[in-house]
């Protein structure tokens, strides 16, 4: 099955050892993405200690990544989340619906971390999605 990698801008430019995005088949695997944003070509934690803040930039970026193999975050189908402080979970959930709806959740998994790869950041979250093929 061939692969396709992908890297789109800003997160290209930061030369990463690996990929924000490979789709294989139908599947899309999408790397942990942290709440940052990137003022003047540099990475920035968005909110540093807020989770909620954070967990809403890194939708937008995943959103953005996606986008780039020409899928959505509804076809996000499961979650998995890294908190340093597990009880950031319930103002985090009221963001996920936001993002997700009521209904349509993607499956999940949350697990407390001690820590995370940059200062002030408080969650991570990495994602499987499915489409069709385009």
């Amino acid at each position: 099955m061939a692969k396709e990698f992908h890297n789109p801008e800003p997160f290209r430019s930061e030369n990463r050892p690996y990929a924000m995005a490979v789709k294989a088949g139908k599947l899309v695997f999408l790397a942990g993405q942290l709440g940052v944003e990137f003022i003047d070509g540099r990475r920035t934690v968005v909110a540093p200690g807020n989770a909620e803040r954070q967990i809403e930039k890194i939708f937008i970026n995943m959103r953005s990544v996606l986008e780039g193999v020409g899928a959505g975050l509804a076809d996000i189908c499961w979650l998995q989340i890294f908190v340093t402080n597990i009880d950031d979970r319930l103002g985090m959930d009221a963001v996920r619906r936001r993002f997700f709806g009521e209904t349509e959740l993607p499956a999940a998994t949350m697990v407390e971390v001690s820590r995370l790869a940059l200062p002030g950041t408080v969650v991570e979250v990495n994602a499987i999605a499915v489409i069709e093929d385009r």
